[in-house]
Order: structure tokens, then sequence, then C-alpha cells
């Protein structure tokens, strides 16, 4: 028996035999050609985006009822690839320049493309660089190998164990029957990753070795709660897991019970429950998980899909998230990139340290136009519901004084063009720098709301990047430091009456949420999948005993000790809620 770590994508536990899926690897090689073959090797470049283009069809109306339509996005993202004009254009332009074959022109543009994208300091845009790689790998197998297709003698009640899949390959497989994923590769926030997570299938990836470590055929068990996989179990092993399954099985059963309902603590605090979203798509779901409003309202993806975009378009965009809220609140973030994320989309200079320099609202505030068209549109929007502004990475108060005056200006230009608006829209800014959480008492007489974006704030706060993997074992919200600070923001809003909501992973984590509401906070954002469970833990907790938490907490000189305190706190009050 061995046990692989790995990172945990989806939860539920499951047993069966593993299956290894397509071994394959693909050689390209150079090829130099000659002018009269350019137009037979575009030509096959254009075939394989044909095919490609039939395959995720097929695959998106055989897989037509098993996502809700938050997720389909993904699939159109794929498509848009397929006529991305940095992939296919280019590729058709490196076969006319430099005399090559297709297969080798389009193994250099989109590894130029990888790069780019794996430079990125961004957990979320770093992953795009595999939606590349898994379009790349397609159309590769169109132009080699056209007989290629998926095994489709996959019995009942596999588990699939690969390198990597893209979510295309998951949605295939999982009509195949698979029960459960193994990867090698993959991150929490993958689109294969969010898929799989859709599917409900229990899933871990990023393993690194599991298609090294397992055979076809190896009994397997899938543990999504802790992200481990064992391969050839014990008898005992075997007997404790099959408890284990039945015990998730009757927790999912126990969370249905909170859709659409309002949640209050054992004391009876009402506690407001808002959807962190990114695509208008993402709300009907949220809705129905009992969410009474998107408390963080992305708005990055107009950029990364299609550059600079519009008034128009943004504005319609909007206009369909208001409609969709169905009178909720509506809290849109103005744009949050960065230099190294933007290179080909939008004007940027050259930096040496763009995660730290002119992103977010600084960026928004050097090139003025572009901030003030995003402005109008939302603007506009707010005549359809009830929509708040927020701007985010502010450090001081001369920023927030530079956005309001160009919010004015921008109402000015809408008051003149006669077009409607909500001349009283509540202006908020992300508490997310040690900076302005140390004045929040300043900050908090110039907005009308905080939201507070603890995943930066901890980062900043404890100066480490959580996603390298030398450090981020010094990512811990309960350092005192960063309670102090959270304490500090709760404190400024209560004094000055503004709201305060917290939209970072601590806002969603169940471990976390008790130091939250013992803070005082009452309004936290999260992943519309995160309500329910944060709606049955809050069903069972005292806020008087949240407070006592905190205040042992704050007295700990280390956080190792902190957390000792809370992980016995949360034992006690909701070890339901973490079946290990």
């Amino acid at each position: 028996m061995i046990t692989l770590n790995g990172i945990k994508i989806s939860d539920g536990v499951v047993i069966g035999r593993a299956y290894i899926f397509d071994k394959r690897t693909i050689n390209i090689k150079k090829r130099n050609i000659k002018e009269f073959e350019v137009e037979n090797e575009v030509q096959k470049l254009k075939n394989a985006v044909s095919e490609t283009e039939k395959y995720m069809v097929a695959i998106k109306e055989m897989s037509e009822n098993d996502f809700s339509s938050s997720h389909k996005f993904i699939f159109d993202v794929y498509m848009m690839l397929l006529k991305d004009e940095a992939l296919i254009g280019e590729t058709e332009k490196y076969i006319r320049e430099h005399l090559v074959n297709a297969e080798y022109a389009l193994s250099v543009v989109s590894g130029n493309l990888m790069k780019m994208f794996g430079k990125s300091n961004d957990e979320y845009l770093k992953e795009r660089k595999n939606d590349i790689k898994h379009i790349v790998k397609k159309l590769l197998n169109f132009m080699v190998d056209k007989g290629y297709q998926y095994a489709c003698d996959i019995n009942r009640d596999l588990i699939v164990i690969a390198h990597d899949l893209s979510p295309y390959e998951a949605a295939h497989l999982f009509k195949q029957n698979v029960k459960g994923f193994a990867l090698d590769m993959g991150s929490k926030v993958s689109h294969t990753s969010i898929i799989i997570r859709a599917l409900g299938v229990p899933a871990v990836v990023g393993i690194e070795n599991a298609t090294y470590s397992i055979s076809d055929g190896d009994t397997v068990i899938i543990d999504g709660i802790n992200g481990q996989v064992i391969v050839d179990p014990d008898d005992e092993t075997l007997r404790k897991y099959r408890e284990k399954e039945e015990r998730y099985l009757n927790f999912v059963s126990a969370l249905n019970k909170f859709k659409e309902s309002d949640v209050y603590t054992k004391d009876g605090v009402g506690i407001n429950l808002l959807a962190n979203v990114e695509i208008n798509d993402e709300i009907p779901l949220a809705l129905e998980y009992g969410s009474q409003g998107v408390g963080l309202y992305r708005t990055e993806f107009f950029y990364l899909e299609k550059g600079d975009l519009p008034e128009d378009e943004q504005f319609k965009i909007l206009k369909e998230a208001v409609e969709l809220i169905q009178g909720k609140q509506l809290t849109v973030r103005t744009f949050d990139l960065g230099g190294e994320k933007l290179s080909n989309l939008l004007p940027h200079p050259d930096e040496s340290n763009p995660a730290m320099g002119l992103r977010a609202i600084r960026y928004s505030l050097r090139f003025k136009e572009f901030f003030k068209k995003q402005m109008r549109a939302i603007l506009r929007a707010s005549a359809f519901g009830d929509v708040r502004i927020m701007f985010p990475m502010i450090s001081g108060l001369e920023e927030i004084d530079k956005a309001k005056k160009l919010l004015e200006e921008s109402k000015e230009e809408l008051k003149r063009e006669n077009i409607e608006f909500n001349e009283n829209i509540k202006i908020g800014i992300m508490v997310e720098l040690p900076s302005i959480a140390l004045i929040s008492d300043l900050a908090a007489q110039e907005v009308d709301f905080f939201s507070v974006g603890t995943n930066d704030l901890i980062q900043y706060t404890l100066g480490i990047d959580r996603n390298n993997e030398y450090v981020a074992y010094l990512y811990r919200p309960s350092h005192p430091a960063v309670l102090t600070l959270l304490r500090n923001i709760i404190e400024s809003a209560n004094k000055f009456e503004i709201d305060a909501t917290v939209c970072g992973e601590m806002a969603g984590d169940p471990m976390y949420i008790p130091i939250l509401l013992g803070l005082g906070y009452t309004n936290l954002s999260m992943s519309p999948s995160q309500l329910l469970k944060a709606k049955l833990l809050i069903s069972q907790i005292d806020t008087t005993e949240c407070k006592k938490l905190v205040s042992e907490m704050a007295v700990c000189k280390y956080a190792r000790v902190a957390e000792e305190k809370l992980s016995g706190f949360v034992n006690q009050f909701a070890g339901n809620l973490f079946i290990n």
C-alpha cells in the first residue's frame, strides 16, 4: 500500500480500479518546406482547427445536462482559442515566413504564448498556459494521427489516472461512468479542476508521480477530502474508507437543507452571505445557494478575453448581471490586473517588478480614459439596480481622492449626455494592503464600504507569496499581525458606520469563519460553492464563543499556538464539517 499526496480539488471518497489514460506523447520535428508546400501546411492547420472544433461541439452537446450554465463558459474559452489570432493566426504566419511544417510552427508559437502566461504571478493566469497546451495537443492529434480517438472501452466504475487532462477530456470520460480522477498535473484554479468540481467527481491533482506509481487494474482510493490517493490498500484501510464514504454522503445530504435559507448563529446573529463571481453565469448558482447578493464582481475577465473592451459592451454585460441578481446587491470591482499579465492586451510600460508596480488602481489612475470608460459603464448599469463600485489595491487616501474625482467627472459627462445613472452610487475600496489597513479609520471617512481582501492582505503583511513552495508555509491567517489588522479594519468600519465585508478566502473557509465572526464581521463573500458549508458551520457556532476564541488567540505570541486554539474550537463546535 502506498499513499500519494496532491491537491484536493473535488470532495468525496471513491474506491475503484485504476485506468491509465493516454500515455502517448507527440514528438514534433522541424521540417523545412518549399514555397509550393506552404498552402498544404496552412490547410493542414485549418483542417486540424476544423476537426477540433467539431470534436468540442460534440462533447459540449453530449455534456449539455451535466453542467450548469456557470461552467459552460470554459468550453467557450477553448472554442475562442481556436479563433485566437495570437495562436492560430500567428502559426499560419510562422509557416509562411519561416517555411516550416505546420506542427513545428504551432509548437513554436504556442510555446511562446505559454511562456508569457507562465511568468505571471497570478495563479489563475498562470493556469491559462494549460488551456493553450490542451488545445494544442488536440490540434496536433488531428495533424499527426487522424485516426486517434478516445478510448471508448472504458469500463464502468474505473478511476482515471493521467498525467494531464483537458476539460473536454474530463467531461468525455465522465460520460463513460468514470468514478474519480488522479492527475500528475493541475491546480485548484485550472479549468480542468473547475469542470471536475462541477461534475462532482472526487479528484486529486498535482500528484506529480501518479502515472508512474499506479498501474492499470490497481485498487485505488481517491480521498478528495484530504487530497490523497491510496494505492493497493490493505483490508483495514478499505474498511475505514468505505465508512468514510458513507459519512461523506450523509454530510452532503445535510448541506442541501440550507439552500435558499437565511443563516443565523446559535445565538441568533444574522450573517449576510454574498458571492464572489467573475462571469454572469455564476450568479444563478449563487442565488440558488441563498446568496444575498454579489460582494465581489471581478471585471478582469472582460480584458483577458478581448483586451480593451468598448464601454457599451461593458455596460451590456453589467446590465445583464444587474438583471440576474434580482434586486440584490452587486459590488463591481474595477480593473485589477498588472502589467505582467497584460503586455499583449493593453498598453503598458516595461517594469522590473510588475507584481509590485503598475497594477490595479495604479494602472487605472495612469490610463484615465481607460478607467473612465469602465466607470461610465458601471454608472450606467447602476440605473437598473443596487450597483456599488469598488477600487482595488488602494494604498492611501490620495488614490481614493483621485479615483473619486475621476468618478465625478464621469458622472458629469453622463449628465451632459442625458444618460441615467444612480447619482448616489456607493463607493468602496479593497482593504488588502497593510498601509490602508493601518489608517482604515481615515479611509472609512472617505468611502461607503470596505471589502477586505484577506489573500493579499496576508501576503503583503507577512511578505510572502503563498504560491511559492519554499515559503508557502508562512501563509498563516492566524498570525497575530493579521488578526491585529483585521480587528483594526472592523473597528474603523463600526466607528464610522460603514459596511465591512470579507471577500478573501478566509471568508469561505470553515476553519477561519469563527475568527471573522469573533472579530465582529457579519458580511462574508465567497465562492458560490462554499456558501452551503459556511451556512452549516455558522448555524452551529455562537458569536460569544467566537469572541472568546479571538481574545485567547490575540494574546498568543506565536501563530502556531493561535492555530492550535482555533483547531480545537472548530473540532468542538463543527467537527462534522471536517471528515478526516
